[in-house]
């Protein structure tokens, strides 16, 4: 006759492998809400880049048609110094009305520093021109110009400084655009996050089941004891054999 010896498992060591598993499954929760935060707050920091980008990139727009507009006023100012075409002024006044509408047309016009000095600068030449003007009225158009008029334009300070403000324009451009770029890269690994949840998911469902396991053994021991207790007589319950 054959037996087999069963051993069974302390239930100290059921319930430290039970709480071995359930402690991994909360750290591997854990680990899956902190990389979902860390991957959700560079999300946002792309999202905020790309907006601040977009505000970069009219700025430019409205900036560059500005100093567009102040190479416009140059060029009409002295050709007609060198012609008295009458035309000439009112393309200066035209960009001069066009500049200033820029600088107001929205709130973000209006609290930009550049196109504010943009306009500064173009009100402060207009002012400077105004003599010059009004004296080469005074000449016939289509002659030559007398010597000491052109000394007077010459030593008149008549430069709107447009290299100045095309070089901080396409400054505050290209660091536009390297912030971009850097949230950009962040993201770089974007496919990373699908199989770490997967990984982090099958984790999860393995130390679920083996902690499940672990519990449901630990009861059955719990159980076991418990029956063999009340199975157990004292030894007061038996008779004495005479």
């Amino acid at each position: 006759m054959s037996s087999e010896l069963f051993i069974p498992v302390p239930p100290v060591k059921l319930a430290r492998k039970a709480w071995v598993r359930l402690f991994g499954l909360l750290l591997l929760a854990l680990l899956g809400a902190v990389a979902l935060a860390l991957y959700g707050y560079d999300l946002y920091h792309l999202r905020a880049a790309v907006t601040a980008y977009q505000a970069a990139a009219a700025q430019f727009h409205t900036r560059t048609e500005a100093i567009h507009r102040l190479s416009s006023m140059e060029g009409a100012f002295n050709r007609y110094l060198l012609d008295g075409n009458s035309a000439n002024l009112g393309l200066m006044q035209s960009d001069q009305r066009r500049i200033e509408q820029l600088a107001q047309q929205d709130a973000s016009a209006q609290q930009d520093q550049l196109l504010q000095k943009m306009v500064a600068a173009e009100q402060k030449w207009s002012t400077q021109t105004v003599p010059v003007i009004e004296e080469r009225k005074k000449l016939t158009a289509g002659q030559g110009l007398p010597e000491d008029f052109l000394s007077r334009y010459r030593a008149a300070s008549q430069d709107l400084g447009t290299i100045n403000f095309e070089i901080a324009a396409d400054n505050d451009q290209r660091q536009a655009q390297q912030a971009l770029q850097q949230a950009v890269d962040q993201l770089r690994w974007t496919w990373l996050p699908i199989p770490l949840a997967g990984l982090l998911a099958i984790g999860i469902i393995w130390l679920t089941i083996h902690a499940t396991r672990s519990v449901h053994h630990l009861k059955q021991a719990a159980e076991s004891e418990d029956d063999e207790d009340e199975d157990e007589d004292p030894a007061g319950d038996h008779g004495e054999t005479k």
